[in-house]
């Protein structure tokens, strides 16, 4: 089949064009700029991308199904022309449902906070337990390089997104996907421009519920009190995981270092035996619990996880190491909410004992622009040593009352005792960077997007200098 697939450098729409590739199918797309890591991976998927939108696309390439992202609004002239001339469409989610989930099982993964994570871990996990599983998720999966995988076999992993499936489908992608098991992270409050509140947030996930399939089951992170609120409305067979006590799934015994986390796996009091993960922080051991449980739910043999886990290379953006030497580290990290970049602040403090750290945070999601976390970032951010923090995309997009004051989130880090500044451009963090602004230590990059390459072109940069002003090795 000839597909075509407007907006394929999203993190959903690659992982989906590089899976129906390996089904066999023509896939071509169409995007505006594509960045690192999907332009990449885009681009050894042996998928050729035309630039922005344009019905001559269509005319040329006359595909049989159109696939439209949920970045496509309804007056874009590609879309306007499919729907004018007939052309067969669909949205993502109807696309993964079709090719991916049909004639399988499928386990996903949904939540506010570690999802992609999650579901890679699942994903691998599955694999090293020799199920063949197929996968999609938001990331490069490291040692694979790839967000998708395609092994035909009886289970699909795929991450559960609650945003809307598209212009033409306002309800959650999730609620494609039929789960026979679904693993429930947490519900935290986000984004504005799809829910007006926490109510109509949880309404999303209640509705996830009814998809759920009748025999399936339902791994609640119930530390979350939205999840454990809504826990009564699941109908279905529900088994929890966490660190807080209590939980059908836990960890005990636990010991964070350097080199990742150790573990006794624990199922209704019952222990399963010692795992080693190369993750970092409490937040990510909560995703291998349900990882690791979600796998034994789906078949897999217990020891064969355990050799898995130890094995997992992580997912780009997720605390990615760039440079680690002597005197710099750089990461970066897809970390965003409050919550999100609390818990990576802790982890990457246990992974680089010592070290002064410095947040540099990019708040460039429409939600991240808004007023809603104005009182939670300071204290997140606090974390670190030293925070610098901008730009601020399009600030004209939303009215200046319920705008983000990165100024006031300056000052109240300040007086939380920590360093804190305002960029406003790209180029103002280059001329800092040039100036030796930075004090040696790490240097962590938080932002849904590329931040204009700059957690990139400081490694390269600090690559340079290590050597000449601190001499020897570099951590591994």
């Amino acid at each position: 089949m000839r597909i075509h697939m407007m907006a394929v450098g999203g993190t959903g729409m690659g992982a989906l064009a590089g899976l129906l590739k390996a089904q066999g199918h023509d896939v071509t797309g169409c995007d505006t700029v594509l960045y690192p890591p999907m332009s990449e991976a885009i681009a050894r998927y042996g998928i050729p991308v035309e630039a922005g939108y344009d019905p001559g696309h269509l005319q040329r390439l006359r595909p049989d199904l159109l696939v439209i992202g949920n970045s496509i609004h309804a007056d874009n002239p590609e879309a306007q022309a499919a729907l004018a001339d007939g052309v067969p469409y669909c949205s993502m989610a109807e696309a993964v449902r079709r090719f991916a989930v049909e004639g399988r099982k499928s386990l996903v993964v949904a939540g506010t906070h570690g999802k992609t994570t999650t579901t890679a871990l699942a994903g691998w996990l599955l694999e090293s337990a020799a199920m063949r599983p197929n996968l999609l998720v938001g990331g490069i999966v490291k040692g694979w390089e790839a967000s998708f995988r395609w092994g035909d076999g009886t289970w699909t992993v795929l991450e559960g997104d609650e945003y809307e499936t598209a212009f033409f489908d306002k309800g959650p992608k999730f609620l494609h996907y039929a789960p026979s098991i679904l693993i429930l992270n947490n519900i935290e409050m986000d984004h504005l421009d799809n829910f007006a509140d926490l109510s109509a947030l949880e309404t999303a996930f209640v509705r996830l519920f009814g998809v759920v399939n009748p025999g399936g089951t339902v791994l609640a992170g119930t530390e979350s009190p939205s999840v454990a609120r809504l826990l009564p409305q699941v109908g279905r067979r529900t088994t929890t995981f966490g660190l807080g006590g209590g939980e059908d799934w836990t960890a005990t015994d636990v010991t964070y270092s350097e080199q990742g986390t150790r573990f006794f796996l624990f199922h209704s009091g019952r222990r399963l035996g010692a795992f080693t993960s190369p993750l970092h922080g409490p937040h990510n051991l909560r995703n291998t619990l349900a990882a690791l449980a979600a796998s034994l739910e789906a078949g897999a043999e217990l020891e064969a996880l355990k050799e898995g886990l130890a094995s997992f290379p992580g997912v780009r953006r997720r605390q990615e190491v760039l440079h680690a030497g002597r005197c710099w580290a750089v990461v970066d990290d897809f970390a965003h909410h409050p919550t999100a970049l609390r818990e990576t602040l802790k982890a990457l403090r246990q992974r680089f004992p010592g070290r002064r750290v410095t947040a540099c945070f990019e708040p460039r999601s429409y939600t991240c622009q808004t007023a809603l976390h104005q009182g939670e970032l300071p204290g997140a951010l606090s974390l670190a040593d030293e925070v610098w923090i901008g730009p601020l995309p399009a600030p004209g997009r939303i009215p200046s009352g319920s705008r983000l004051d990165v100024e006031r989130v300056v000052r109240d880090i300040e007086s939380l005792g920590r360093k804190a500044r305002a960029l406003a451009s790209a180029e103002e963090y280059e001329r800092e960077f040039e100036a030796g602004a930075l004090e040696p230590g790490l240097v962590a990059f938080f932002s849904s997007g590329a931040f204009h390459g700059l957690p990139q072109k400081l490694a390269g940069r600090l690559a340079l200098l290590d050597e000449p002003v601190c001499g020897g090795k570099g951590i591994q």
